[in-house]
């Protein structure tokens, strides 16, 4: 099956990384799997944001990881978006979880590198709270943790072996020597960027024994383009424009 992932819910239609975009993600007819940013605030809050600032997608400003939850539980991350979502607030993991429960949903749950001096406590703390909030996840919902991170990305090896790991690339710093990058992850699932993929890159990947998923992708007709040549997955923004091919069946 070629699947389709909700990058960061739905945000063609609502702010992303907040409860309405996942809920509006969730709630697409087929949609099985949606994809979150989980960052981690200075006093060891998780919180669902894509950037290390809050400026992009907040009404405030700062730096994830150099300000307490307190100091912005309270913020609008919808306002920016429009006046109808002003109430809408970053979400914790635990919301993300009981989301995930009610609607039945698979999560993929990207680990944002953690900035700041305290980067190694806080990524500690960041990989042993996603753990211990998964367990509270539906038995048969399936997670992958995924991130640019290696050093992430190795601690959840080591701290949640039993969920799949995927590793992020950008196509530029994309080498021939991923497969070494693979191994220390211990990963079979590559998610790389769709800007420039070729569909050789693509085949010297599948070859290589990988799952391969592609971000982010929001025109049918690429995403068509990337089944035909074996990719087995995108994340979109428009999961209800295309989710139908989900169903596709390959010649």
């Amino acid at each position: 099956m070629f699947t389709i992932y909700g990058h960061r819910g739905l945000p063609s239609k609502a702010p992303e990384n907040t409860l309405a975009s996942f809920k509006a993600a969730s709630e697409v007819e087929g949609a099985r799997w949606l994809e979150l940013d989980v960052g981690i605030t200075k006093d060891q809050q998780l919180v669902i944001i894509h950037d290390d600032y809050l400026d992009r997608t907040t009404n405030k400003t700062g730096e994830v990881t150099q300000l307490n939850y307190a100091e912005m539980k309270d913020t609008s991350a919808g306002l920016w978006y429009g006046s109808e979502f002003k109430e809408e607030k970053l979400p914790t993991f635990e919301q993300i979880i009981r989301l995930a429960n009610d609607y039945q949903m698979n999560l993929n749950v990207e680990l944002k590198g953690v900035t700041g001096p305290r980067g190694t406590e806080l990524s500690h703390s960041m990989v042993t709270q996603v753990r211990e909030q998964l367990q509270a996840l539906d038995d048969g919902l399936q997670v992958v943790i995924s991130s640019f991170n290696l050093p992430l990305l190795k601690m959840s090896e080591e701290r949640m072996p039993e969920y799949t790991r995927a590793v992020l690339f950008k196509n530029a710093y994309f080498k021939e020597d991923f497969r070494t990058v693979m191994d220390f992850c211990n990963s079979k699932i590559v998610n790389i960027e769709n800007a420039k993929l070729t569909e050789s890159k693509v085949k010297m990947i599948k070859e290589a024994g990988y799952e391969l998923n592609v971000w982010t992708v929001n025109k049918d007709t690429r995403a068509n383009q990337l089944a035909n040549w074996g990719v087995d997955g995108i994340f979109t923004d428009k999961i209800d424009q295309l989710i139908h091919l989900q169903q596709r069946e390959d010649n």
